[in-house]
Order: C-alpha cells, then sequence, then structure tokens
C-alpha cells in the first residue's frame, strides 16, 4: 500500500502445498502484515483481498496478533487453538521409562542432517486429510530457518529413504533444560518407528544434547502420542487460524506447531 508515492503498508503471503486426499494442493500461508498507525483505516482493502483469495485458496496464518485473530475470525478463518503437551523424560531422569519405548527395526538409521534425505517414503502420512506436503527439500528450508534453532532427527532404510522424523527447538520446560516437539511425521502404518525414533532419544539424549526433558504436542484429533510412556500432559493454546475452501471444508486437517510462518 502506497500514499503519496511512500510505502506504508505490505502483506506477504509465502507458497506452500499441502496434500489435500493425497494430492498435492497450492496454498498460501499469511505472514506479517505492517501498517503505519496513520494508515490503518486504508489498509481494509488488503483484508478484502486476502478474503477473497482464501475463498478458492487454503491458507493458513500461524502467528496473528490478538487484533488479527479477531479479523481472520470474523471473515470465517477457523481457529485451531488447543494443543496438549505430552512430557517426556530424558537421560537419568527416564530410567523408569526406557524399557517401555521400542528399538529402531534392523536395517534402519538415524541422520541428524536433511540434507542426507535423498527420498520420502511418501509426502503425506495419510490420505483421508489435509496436511503438509512434505518434501527433502521442505526440511532442508525449513531446518534452516534463521529466526529459531530446529534440530531435526529422522529415520532413514539403506538408500537414504525418510520414513519418519522429529523437528525440535530448545526450550526450558519450568525452568528445566528442555526440547520443544514442533513437528511429527510417520509414513508408516502405526507409531512404532516415531516411537522408537523417541527412544533412541530418551536412551542417549546426547544425540540432542543434555537437556533433560521432552515435550510433544498435539492438536484435537492427533493420536500420535496417546499410546506412549508419557511422564505428564497439560493443556495449552497456540494462534493458530486456518481458512479451508468451502469444497474441501468436510475433511479432517491434521495440524503441527510448525505450520504456516511458526518458527521460519
Amino acid at each position: 500500500m502506497r500514499h503519496e508515492g511512500r510505502l506504508v503498508g505490505f502483506m506477504a503471503l509465502i507458497p506452500a502445498g499441502y496434500a489435500v486426499s493425497s494430492t498435492l494442493t497450492p496454498a498460501m500461508i499469511a505472514s506479517t502484515w505492517c501498517v503505519e498507525e496513520a494508515h490503518r483505516n486504508a489498509s481494509l482493502p488488503m483484508l478484502m483481498k486476502l478474503r477473497r483469495l482464501a475463498e478458492c485458496t487454503l491458507m493458513a496464518d500461524t502467528t496473528p496478533t490478538p487484533e488479527v485473530q479477531m479479523m481472520l475470525q470474523k471473515i470465517g478463518w477457523t481457529p485451531t487453538k488447543d494443543i496438549t503437551r505430552h512430557f517426556v523424560p530424558l537421560g537419568l531422569f527416564a530410567l523408569p521409562f526406557r524399557g517401555k519405548w521400542p528399538g529402531l527395526a534392523s536395517g534402519k538409521k538415524l541422520t541428524r542432517d536433511p540434507s542426507e534425505v535423498r527420498s520420502i517414503a511418501a509426502n503425506f502420512q495419510r490420505p483421508d486429510r489435509i496436511e503438509k506436503w512434505i518434501t527433502p527439500e521442505y526440511l532442508r528450508w525449513f531446518a534452516a530457518s534463521p529466526m529459531r534453532r530446529h534440530e531435526f532427527i529422522g529415520v532413514l532404510d539403506a538408500s537414504c529413504c525418510l520414513s519418519s522424523y522429529l523437528f525440535l527447538t530448545p526450550k526450558k520446560i519450568r525452568g528445566i533444560p528442555g526440547w520443544m516437539e514442533v513437528d511429527h511425521f510417520t509414513t508408516c502404518d502405526d507409531f512404532s518407528e516415531i516411537y522408537a525414533l523417541i527412544g533412541e532419544i530418551v536412551r542417549k539424549p546426547s544425540l540432542l544434547g543434555s537437556e533433560r526433558l521432552l515435550s510433544l504436542a498435539s492438536f484435537p484429533g492427533d493420536d500420535s502420542w496417546d499410546g506412549a510412556p508419557i511422564l505428564h500432559r497439560r493443556a495449552e493454546q497456540v494462534a493458530h487460524h486456518f481458512s479451508i475452501p468451502e469444497a474441501i471444508k468436510t475433511l479432517p486437517k491434521q495440524s503441527v506447531l510448525a505450520e504456516g510462518d511458526w518458527g521460519i
């Protein structure tokens, strides 16, 4: 938005891709919306353009201010704000839990470097819902974010094909050094492999550092951690908002923390 030849406001949109019923579907991530205070009233056309785009394009905004959250909800965006955190002790603190986590299958190995991933067993987890479309390029892009430290740990086969991964970021949990999981993904039919991945961290926290706790996150409808040996659970809130076109609104939406521009 310009006024008398001077830039006074802008809205950022980032191209993205989602799996919708197994099909790669173009999407947009709404990011920074910045308008000079004196021109706030003139920025309404920006919001209207966003609304028209959202009628036909899947969109996510995961870092809206409280003011923008209210605007998005007024124009029909869906808030997905409730999450459950699941806490897992690491190292010596995990002695009573170590045997409850499975081990990696024969022929599988760990990687800490997304550049080692040559292919992915599948670009999505389930065909009956909306979820992020995962590619090796996406993994490298997210790992390289300059805004927040993202530690990658994944499971590869002998051909360097990825089947499961976690993205973690350092975060103190009530003063205790820990890791916060921001993205989890598995192409397996059950959660045994991703549990085995967590088990490796539980038994050998030096894979990532000396932290003592791991926090896993799930949105409503995500049962990834229901069968995991968890120390404690608690409810929290985030600011994720989505606009899903009417044609696909009946499909369930799989959400993770690292969605939209969260963390990038």
